[in-house]
């Protein structure tokens, strides 16, 4: 059976069981990928944590980061997020709930088990249980009721385990009061910008450049290089082994019926007259005042796309003012509720959003429906194929990687597989020199990879790939003449932050000793500018992301408005003064209140059970064995 699933894990139905695969090796002992094999991982209180658990553990964690990351998961992302750890941890944590679980007696009722089962969507048709859906999706995985039933039956045991740990923890009110004012709570911070960008006067003598040169010979080398001998399984080499049934198609579609729903829309053009969130009554009424006109030029009978192309300041303008089909959830809501409540051709009298008053035209609306399974079979087809020949291609590779690990060379590999060794021409860490779909892509993993050892499996794009490094080509001293502009370069910027940095913390103790910005502003030539409105989660628009930048500026009181020390970000040096607090209002409060318990209970009783579950490890007997799982 689990053979067949790692076949066609890349199946729409095996994702339904992804996040609960491991139990079931774990809790039911099911399927082995090398059965001969019995050594142990680790062990837990005696109780061991075979090979083939930590392999498919592994496996089927890769598997769900593959169907969350898609593209973007990469060989550097996998080891940055020490996948290998992460299963070998959650495969301790279950024996140790499995245990504690034993210890506590608890069960898990027929009746608990059914209502379980009944209250699964993936098994629901037209709202309600289907029976023989439920046997043809586990059938469809080799999976008899008895099996899953099994495995649920493990599930709902481990949850009320935890449910059991967690049942003490709470949040109170004042909890999340606290909490919710403290994450938003707005500042304003006034600040003097010393950026180094703007500082001129910077000279480097040859002398500099020359004692730099020989203070990091070190660094002005040529780039390291490797030579590669590869095998590539890429899932288009298998497109003439997989064939697509209708009976599949049609499972998709009813599972995934969602996907192919289309909300009510509208199709509409507006003019929009901007007006600033904190602008004042005044600016705001004048506003209006200019959109209305707008109206009444509209509604008299002028061409609605000529307006918009005189008059709009949004960035449709030029397509006189044309916003496409939109559903309800993709505008502001104050914008759709006015847009759905009109009929084709009628002109809405001014919106107020919060980029300023609009005047709507719908042009034409369009029911809800649901693309029907002759409208989308092709596309599911083409997922379905290119699923499929995924997991073909990876499937292939792991039968190449299993030989690797029995001792056989790469060209072994390649005879056994039917699949060409090819060897690279010399290339650095960017990808320069070789001729591959994606160089620098192959290049980190090349670069990982130890001489002369070949890797484990390397996924670049949708290719799976097998490297042996056959050759490194050591870096070289580069004349200083090579990387006279360079260093001159890195020193004219080295001095450019110096001398900010100076003249920043000038202006600082000239700001300490007058007692506010303003005046050390006006007596060196400088502008006082002040942030927009920002909470402890938020950019400040004007600075980046800085984290030190947001702590120092919500130390800072009336009673003590200057920070300091000077500021380093991205955009420079800073010196900043308190501006202004605003604190979320009551009833804002009390509209989130219910929301944020809910969230901080949930982040509390992780947090509970996790500390728990670190506690059960520290006091049990854990051994592991590292050259099994590093191997």
């Amino acid at each position: 059976m689990l053979r067949y699933l790692r076949e066609n894990s890349g199946n729409w139905i095996i994702k339904i069981f992804l996040g609960i695969i491991v139990v079931v090796f774990v809790f039911l002992g099911v399927g082995s990928m090398n059965s001969g094999r019995d050594d142990s991982v680790a062990s837990v209180n005696d109780t061991p944590i075979t090979v083939d658990e930590f392999q498919l553990a592994y496996k089927n964690l890769v598997e769900q980061m593959r169907n969350r990351f898609q593209d973007n998961l990469t060989d550097d992302l996998l080891k940055a997020l020490n996948v290998k750890q992460q299963a070998l941890n959650t495969l301790i944590e279950e024996k140790l709930m499995a245990e504690q679980a034993d210890a506590f007696d608890i069960r898990v009722t027929d009746s608990e088990l059914q209502e379980s089962i009944l209250n699964m969507e993936v098994f629901h048709k037209d709202g309600r249980f289907d029976m023989e859906l439920y046997k043809r999706l586990l059938g469809l995985n080799s999976l008899t009721p008895e099996m899953f039933e099994q495995l649920q039956r493990a599930q709902l045991r481990t949850q009320k385990l935890q449910d059991m740990i967690v049942s003490a923890v709470s949040v109170s009110d004042m909890e999340a009061r606290s909490f919710y004012d403290f994450h938003n709570t707005s500042r304003k911070v006034d600040y003097i910008q010393v950026d180094p960008a703007d500082i001129s006067d910077i000279s480097v003598t040859p002398e500099q450049i020359q004692a730099h040169y020989e203070e990091n010979k070190a660094r002005y080398q040529s780039e390291p290089k490797r030579k590669a001998a590869f095998i590539r399984y890429s899932p288009r080499d298998y497109q003439d082994q997989v064939t697509i049934t209708q009976e599949q198609i049609t499972g998709y579609y009813e599972q995934h019926a969602e996907e192919f729903e289309i909300p009510e829309q509208v199709e509409a053009s507006h003019i929009l007259i901007q007006v600033d969130e904190t602008a004042d009554e005044t600016a705001v009424e004048t506003a209006k005042n200019q959109a209305m006109a707008v109206y009444e030029r509209a509604v008299k009978g002028e061409d609605f796309a000529e307006l918009a192309k005189e008059i709009s300041q949004g960035p449709s303008k030029e397509d006189g003012g044309y916003l496409g089909k939109f559903d309800r959830n993709s505008m502001i809501p104050s914008f759709s509720e006015a847009a759905f409540a009109m009929q084709p051709g009628e002109i809405s009298e001014p919106v107020k959003t919060r980029f300023g008053w609009h005047v709507i035209k719908v042009m034409d609306r369009f029911d809800a429906h649901t693309k029907s399974l002759d409208e989308v079979a092709e596309d599911i087809k083409t997922r379905l194929k290119q699923e499929e020949m995924q997991q073909l291609a990876y499937y292939r590779v792991e039968d190449a990687f299993d030989a690797v690990i029995d001792g056989d060379a790469l060209e072994q590999v390649g005879l056994m597989t039917q699949k060409e060794v090819r060897t690279t021409d010399a290339f650095d860490a960017q990808g320069n020199g070789l001729e591959l779909d994606n160089p620098p892509g192959f290049a980190r993993a090349a670069f990982e990879i130890q001489p002369q050892q070949i890797s484990d499996i390397r996924q670049i794009e949708d290719d799976y790939f097998l490297i042996k490094v056959t050759e490194t080509i050591e870096p070289v001293q580069l004349p200083l003449e090579a990387v006279t502009d360079q260093i001159t370069q890195e020193l004219e910027n080295k001095f450019r932050v110096t001398a900010a940095e100076t003249r920043a913390k000038e202006l600082l103790e000239a700001a300490k000793t007058a007692g506010n910005l303003e005046k050390t502003a006006l007596e060196n030539n400088r502008t006082v500018s002040s942030t927009d409105w920002f909470t402890r989660n938020e950019t400040v628009q004007e600075v980046g992301r800085s984290e030190a930048f947001i702590n120092a500026a919500f130390q800072l009181t009336p009673e003590n408005p200057l920070h300091p020390d000077v500021l380093q970000t991205d955009q420079g040096f800073f010196i900043i003064a308190y501006n202004d607090q605003k604190s979320p209002e009551e009833n804002e409060i009390q509209e989130n209140l219910t929301d944020i318990k809910s969230q901080l209970l949930q982040a509390k009783q992780g947090q509970y059970f996790q500390a728990w579950i670190n506690e059960l490890r520290e006091k049990s007997d854990i051994e592991i064995n590292s050259r099994l799982i590093d191997g």
